[in-house]
């Protein structure tokens, strides 16, 4: 068994490998070699020598990380919180809806709403119902020029769909 310490410093080791290309759900990232772990952990500063020093020693060529025995468990995240890289949607956002929120900027508001539209998870069970209508009623509400019905669409889709996003598909590339 793992201890916390060596599991973050293979975490670390994976995630300071970069992004992998086309990453998806169904391609999880390939673990580093166990000697990978020993190399690449003592040079990330979050991490003090001593704990890599003692995590060492229980990586080892049979143990590589795995996820728990449950069906559901998935891979160490590629994308999220730093040092990761941002995740797809939310650099999509970050880039789109961020600033013309800042701005006020209802038309581009209106186009990134509608844009949004297109990046509805299709094909999962159970599906995410609402994605389409609650990013229309935003994308009419910047048309409309109501900055408090752009920030109630945006409220709406993150409460209702925010948390099952990230655990399920937080990687997934959008309008795919």
């Amino acid at each position: 068994m793992m201890t916390s310490r060596t599991l973050l410093a293979v975490l670390i080791t994976v995630a300071s490998l970069g992004p992998t290309s086309a990453c998806s759900k169904d391609e999880p990232p390939t673990p580093p070699a166990p000697s990978a772990a020993v190399s690449v952990a003592p040079a990330v500063p979050s991490v003090p020598p001593s704990a890599t020093a003692s995590a060492a020693p229980s990586v080892s060529a049979s143990a590589t990380p795995t996820p728990s025995t449950s069906s559901s468990a998935r891979p160490a995240a590629t994308c999220g919180d730093k040092p990761l890289p941002a995740c797809p949607l939310a650099a999509w956002m970050k880039g789109n809806t961020s600033p013309a929120m800042t701005a006020q900027d209802f038309g581009a508001l209106a186009t990134a709403l509608e844009k949004i539209v297109t990046f509805a998870p299709a094909g999962v069970a159970p599906p995410y119902t609402n994605w389409v209508s609650i990013s229309r009623d935003g994308a009419d509400a910047a048309r409309a020029q109501s900055l408090d019905g752009v920030k109630a669409s945006c409220r709406g889709c993150h409460n209702q769909y925010k948390d099952r996003y990230r655990k399920e598909m937080r990687d997934r590339p959008i309008g795919t």
